[in-house]
């Protein structure tokens, strides 16, 4: 699956975290990469459980809960999905902006866009070997179901790449949980921000419902160690320091 994971990493035309840093590159870009550069891929992916192995009862919930989303085709967290079928997409950047209560462009705010990419690039290196390792086909895959994004139609979805985890919610839960950090007074908005992340991508059947939880464990275990190190502190602090002037974003609805 294409994640763009904008403000993150580089890269338009990667998976997940390949595109993370798109919008990010005015951003000060640190040298030291993420913030467990230290730590093996292999160890990050261990952060993961499995998915549900087949015909087990979480993939018959999986399987039911992807034939009632059938019904929400074409209503509002359908549309509101095709708006964020990228991270990079003015509707997906509002979002986190209004949840944020602050405009987040590497112009307004350096420091925590610094924060995310270099959380971006830890994730990336967690979500992309956990997908080629289980090689989990998207629900559309198996009954030619409709699904929000175009690419689902494209040659059997292969655009889109394999289903566990969703990298779209564990990036949202992520930035959710690192901009909690940075900004403790929005933290319930930002918090349901990241988790309606992963719900619009099963809104728009491109996920079972348990790459979704897949992508939320793996961001949780991730911030856990990442939230540890002193170099994600300092950066934090310089976060802190400098969303309180950034400016405010218009149009946002009533929190």
């Amino acid at each position: 699956m294409r994640l763009m994971l904008t403000l993150m990493m580089a890269a338009m035309a990667g998976p997940v975290a390949a595109q993370a840093m798109m919008q990010a590159s005015s951003a000060p870009a640190p040298a030291a990469g993420g913030y467990l550069a230290n730590r093996p891929p292999l160890a990050l992916m261990r952060l993961l459980p499995p998915p549900p192995e087949a015909g087990s009862n979480e993939d018959q919930a999986d399987r039911f809960l992807y034939r009632q989303s059938k019904r929400g085709i074409g209503k509002a967290d359908w549309n509101a999905a095709i708006g964020q079928l990228s991270v990079t997409s003015p509707p997906f950047l509002k979002a986190v902006s209004c949840a944020l209560g602050a405009n987040l462009t590497p112009q307004t705010t350096p420091a925590t866009m610094t924060l995310l990419r270099r959380a971006g690039t830890d994730l990336s290196r967690a979500v992309f070997p956990a997908k080629d390792y289980y090689k989990r086909p998207r629900p559309f895959t198996t009954d030619k179901g409709k699904a929000c994004d175009p690419d689902a139609a494209k040659d059997g979805g292969k655009a889109l790449g394999y289903a566990y985890p969703s990298g779209h919610a564990a990036v949202g839960w992520l930035w959710g949980l690192i901009l909690a950090d940075a900004r403790p007074e929005r933290s319930a908005a930002l918090l349901k921000f990241g988790k309606g992340t992963g719900d619009l991508r099963i809104a728009c059947r491109v996920h079972w419902a348990s790459d979704v939880t897949g992508g939320r464990l793996m961001a949780t275990a991730l911030y856990q160690q990442i939230a540890d190190t002193a170099d994600y502190k300092a950066d934090l602090e310089k976060a802190k320091a400098e969303l309180p002037l950034a400016p405010v974003p218009e149009g946002c609805p009533a929190q």
